[in-house]
């Protein structure tokens, strides 16, 4: 089993940026925000709810440690917009107007609503409440920062995507909504990609990219709540075929690989969706 290392600071190639990271309280969307800041990102972490925004101070806490003897250290900051609002994409371009300047250079498409319901037992409703917030959200938050001309020159998105959208995984039920909504995210980037990579109408983000990372399975909050029969499913037909080892990943394990798709080195990489399950699903 992999032990979390402590937070630390990284090289500071990201120091002037700011990044908007949804769902960053806790497991991935945490890490990847506090890997951000080590490198000297400011951070704008979303949260489902007002009184969420304590686990976004307590991240900030972290970061102002880690720069204690630094002269600049990056701004964290929390907003409270559920990404089943339909409101939420609004509210993230008003914090940056009023925290950041009205700029932006990474955003982390990470919160996601997922409902596990077995074929046959599907209503209208749910499938409308998945689409909207895991899907329609991520498109009005792109769609109005464009619109705001808020990305800035050489921008990155990234939108955290599952192998489950390649992956046939007996034993576990339900997923249908989650597969689909996954496997949407990687269209989107692909699309964003083109659209806004070297757009003459768009020369204010010109060289922006927009990937996704595909990831395995982690151990997150969500997962400890996993039923014992299906987690012997996942042990079973997940972590037992993975190229480095039958173990779940760390949320910092999946930052890491954010982390590369966020920074200066992966400029010529984009449309493309990327790997994050050691090796139980191959692509790049």
């Amino acid at each position: 089993m992999s032990e979390i290392q402590a937070p630390r600071l990284r090289e500071q190639d990201l120091a002037g940026k700011v990044a908007v990271v949804t769902g960053a309280t806790r497991g991935i969307g945490r890490a990847i925000a506090l890997q951000l800041a080590s490198r000297g990102c400011s951070v704008l972490g979303t949260c489902s709810k007002p009184d969420s925004l304590i686990l976004i101070d307590s991240l900030a806490h972290t970061v102002s440690s880690l720069y204690s003897e630094h002269p600049s250290p990056p701004k964290v900051t929390g907003v409270a917009a559920n990404i089943t609002d339909p409101e939420c994409a609004q509210k993230i371009v008003h914090a940056l107007e009023q925290k950041f300047g009205g700029h932006v250079d990474i955003l982390v498409n990470n919160a996601a609503h997922p409902i596990l319901v077995k074929i046959g037992e599907l209503e209208p409703q749910m499938v409308s409440e998945v689409m909207a917030a895991n899907i329609q959200t991520p498109m009005m938050i792109v769609n109005d920062l464009v619109k705001k001309k808020m990305f800035r020159t050489g921008s990155r998105i990234v939108n955290i995507g599952s192998d489950a959208a390649r992956a046939s995984i007996p034993g576990l039920p339900g997923r249908s909504l989650y597969t689909t909504f996954k496997s949407a995210l990687e269209g989107l980037a692909r699309a964003w990609a083109d659209e806004l990579g070297a757009n003459p109408e768009l020369e204010f983000m010109k060289g922006t990219t927009a990937n996704t990372v595909a990831v395995g399975f982690t151990e997150t909050d969500m997962v400890s709540k996993m039923p014992p029969p299906m987690r012997q499913a996942v042990n079973q037909h997940v972590l037992a075929k993975q190229s480095l080892g039958p173990r779940a990943a760390l949320p910092e394990d999946i930052a890491d690989v954010v982390g590369f798709l966020c920074g200066p080195d992966s400029r010529w990489v984009t449309g493309s969706v990327v790997s994050a399950d050691g090796g139980m699903v191959k692509i790049m």
